[in-house]
């Protein structure tokens, strides 16, 4: 199965300052799934994307910096690199002042190498999740969810994917509803992360919100 990590936070800095926080946390799961473990920039194609060099924290500090110059907005986003086997790997697309201006947002399109190891390890998970959660706090909302899973075509109510794992802050208004759906609650960072049934259930269980 093929998954989405997505967190919204407050940035704590301007640009450039927030990518320093997300070399931070791409050091942090390295360590947590092969295909974690080398990065490299995106490219036009998979031979030149196989030939490239890892990213540093250099590239990733300029590819940000040259996005936000050449932006006609205030907000922008980006995809600056991926993890993993080409065509199975994860890849990696940062937004910021989106959807309000002081929004930092960080999503990881998950391949099928780490799908499949979350299919079956749900302390992989977790330990993504709580890892997400303390490199960007404060958090305003994340999950972790399927992409294979069918969605509502109304909205829920907290604006965001729903996920089999999700985190609101302590100060969400969601907060209050979380745990009386949730199946497990873990505190973390300025909230908690909340786990709903099973990979397969989630969706049902959501949809009572």
């Amino acid at each position: 199965m093929r998954w989405d990590l997505s967190f919204k936070r407050r940035a704590l800095g301007d640009p450039v300052s927030e990518g320093r926080r997300v070399w931070e946390w791409i050091q942090q799961v390295r360590p947590l799934h092969p295909s974690l473990d080398l990065w490299r920039p995106t490219a036009e194609s998979p031979q030149e994307a196989e030939q490239s060099p890892p990213i540093t924290q250099d590239y990733l500090l300029h590819y940000i910096r040259d996005a936000q110059a050449t932006s006609r907005f205030p907000d922008f986003g980006l995809a600056p690199a991926f993890s993993g086997q080409i065509g199975q790997g994860n890849k990696l697309t940062l937004s910021f002042n989106r959807p309000a201006s002081g929004d930092a947002g960080i999503v990881l399109m998950i391949g099928e190498e780490l799908g499949v190891a979350l299919d079956t390890s749900e302390d992989l998970a977790d330990t993504l999740m709580h890892t997400t959660a303390n490199t960007f706090t404060p958090g305003i909302i994340g999950t972790l969810t399927r992409k294979e899973r069918p969605r509502s075509a109304t909205p829920p109510p907290y604006r965001y994917l729903p996920g089999w794992k999700m985190f609101f802050a302590s100060d969400s208004p969601h907060s209050q509803r979380a745990p009386q759906l949730a199946t497990r609650a873990a505190p973390v960072a300025n909230g908690a992360i909340f786990t709903f049934g099973t990979p397969d259930t989630y969706p049902t269980i959501l949809n009572q919100w």
